[in-house]
């Protein structure tokens, strides 16, 4: 990949972001170029300034965050413009792709109006515009018959920011800022997207890339930088940077001489996490099976969910979680994962079938379950941000779970909270913020902390390692099982992350268009979702 020669559409000569009231910047007087035709990612742990760099470089910022410094979009210093003269300096010509799709999509807007009406910033005429987001959906691995009359809430997590991407290519525009747009994706969608994003830079466009998918900031970034604390610690060409660590690679380097390649520790720390993954060396204590059939559990029976929908369960599906159990619930974007784990939770209604905790039949609707039905299933989703009140601080979000449904005293249900949140990699200096200020990635933990002090019977993590870096990835993995042992709680892990699957589960189900199509061992049902899926009777009984 050969950058073009072309005057940058972006430059940063630099940007720092204050939050107001906090000691710290969270950005450090960043600079960033992005000339026409290139791709430049932006890695970095979670919690480093990612998003808040990606939002300065269209001369925006959340709320309470001031930024300083300069800010040029084709030649126009987008922060010397007044808001509304800012956005009018952005439309058509720079989109961006936030971490969370749902921020973006109109939760009472059809998907194919509100891609139109979003195609008039660039084009004129009615059969221009449904053209331009017939293409753009189609760029995102979207067919525009199947979704155009689709509200978001009736598409899968996967679906929702395969859409969200349309909605940033439907006017053309030359610059396109993208935060963590593999996050919710399976493999080869992934893998799609990521050739997606190479080809657009290749034929003109300017790509701000914000990742912790190593492989895919490999495949399509032309230059790195790495951010640390709000800091650009390391940069340098992709190649030279995040060399593969891996023995096999070309040129038959050792992984770790792989790792020498980048020159400061944080980036020698992420590639080190991401070998360590590959190479299955994170800990992980199994459940033995004479505890994993010991009690009912929680059990589903006959579910089945019909309705206009891109993700029905045709099923039925029938699947128990005994006490200490650990399921993998594996299968394609819009298989129906995410529909089952919410069926469990309460938060999907099925047309037919139940839920049950031991002998015990819950409510199919949450706001029927009562505090102590609520307590035996927590659900924890892969966008958590707007699952948190905004004007609290963290940590009394974190500690209500274990007071509303445990009934621990104030203190009692903070101290277990800090407790978990630190195995986590929380500090709690950022327990006292509140949720804005923090990242997707400390979000997503959060939300994984305050299900765990519920203490259930069932825990469903859906996609909890999508808003991760290597690093935080690799600390959940090991962590994750000691901290559901004092309950003995099941876990059910819907991911596409057949690394993590491999270390936390036993045992898996295999969904495919709505139906249980695979049962049994990790190892036999993963094999089955490379050749296709095939060989189940599709009643996903369990």
């Amino acid at each position: 990949m050969t950058p073009t020669e072309s005057a940058p559409l972006l430059e940063v000569p630099e940007i720092s972001a204050h939050a107001h009231g906090a000691v710290r910047p969270l950005l450090d007087r960043v600079g960033l170029t992005v000339p026409a035709g290139t791709v430049l990612a932006v890695i970095g742990p979670s919690g480093s300034g990612k998003t808040t760099l990606g939002l300065a470089a269209l001369g925006a910022a959340r709320n309470g965050i001031e930024l300083r410094g300069r800010v040029s979009l084709d030649g126009t210093d987008l922060l010397s413009l007044t808001p509304a003269r800012r956005r009018a300096a952005r439309a058509g010509r720079a989109a961006h792709l936030p971490q969370h799709p749902e921020s973006v999509l109109d939760p009472v807007r059809r998907t194919g109006r509100a891609l139109t009406e979003l195609a008039a910033l660039a084009h004129t005429g009615r059969d221009a515009r449904t053209t331009a987001a017939t293409r753009a959906l189609a760029r995102a691995g979207l067919e525009w018959q199947t979704v155009r009359r689709r509200f978001p809430h009736e598409l899968s997590g996967g679906q929702q920011q395969r859409v969200a991407l349309a909605s940033a290519l439907v006017t053309g525009a030359r610059l396109l800022v993208l935060d963590e747009p593999a996050s919710g994706l399976d493999p080869a969608l992934a893998h799609a997207l990521g050739r997606t994003v190479r080809r657009l830079a290749d034929s003109g466009a300017g790509v701000l890339l914000l990742s912790h998918d190593l492989p895919m900031v490999r495949e399509t970034a032309d230059r790195v930088i790495v951010l640390e604390q709000g800091r650009a610690v390391d940069e340098g060409p992709t190649s030279d940077l995040l060399s593969v660590p891996n023995a096999a690679h070309p040129g038959g380097r050792r992984p770790e001489a792989a790792l020498g390649a980048a020159r400061h520790r944080a980036t020698r720390e992420l590639l080190a996490a991401e070998h360590r993954t590959a190479a299955g060396r994170v800990p992980s204590p199994r459940t033995t099976a004479s505890q994993s059939r010991e009690g009912a559990g929680v059990s589903a029976t006959d579910v089945v969910v019909r309705r206009r929908s891109a993700d029905p369960l045709t099923g039925p599906i029938s699947l128990a979680f005994p006490p200490g159990s650990r399921t993998a619930l594996l299968g394609p974007s819009g298989s129906g994962k995410t529909t089952f784990a919410r069926v469990l939770a309460g938060l999907t209604t099925p047309t037919q079938g139940e839920v049950r905790h031991q002998e015990e039949l819950l409510p199919a609707r949450i706001d029927r379950r009562s505090a102590a039905q609520r307590r035996m299933v927590q659900y924890v989703h892969q966008h958590s941000a707007d699952s948190f009140e905004g004007n609290r601080p963290i940590l009394d979000q974190l500690a209500d779970t274990a007071r509303l449904l445990r009934g621990l005293r104030d203190d009692e249900a903070t101290a277990e909270a800090v407790q978990s949140a630190r195995a986590l990699g929380l500090d709690e200096t950022l327990l006292v913020r509140r949720p804005s200020q923090l990242s997707g990635g400390q979000l997503q933990r959060c939300a994984l902390v305050r299900a765990l002090t519920a203490h259930p019977a069932l825990l469903v993590c859906d996609e909890v390692t999508s808003a991760l870096d290597t690093v935080s990835r690799e600390r959940l993995l090991a962590a994750l099982p000691g901290l559901l042992a004092p309950a003995r709680t099941a876990l059910l892990f819907v991911s596409h992350d057949v690394s993590a699957v491999r270390m936390l589960t036993q045992q898996a189900a295999l969904f495919e268009g709505g139906r249980c199509v695979k049962y049994g061992s990790v190892g036999d049902v993963l094999l089955a979702a490379e050749d296709g899926g095939s060989g189940g009777d599709g009643k996903g009984k369990a």
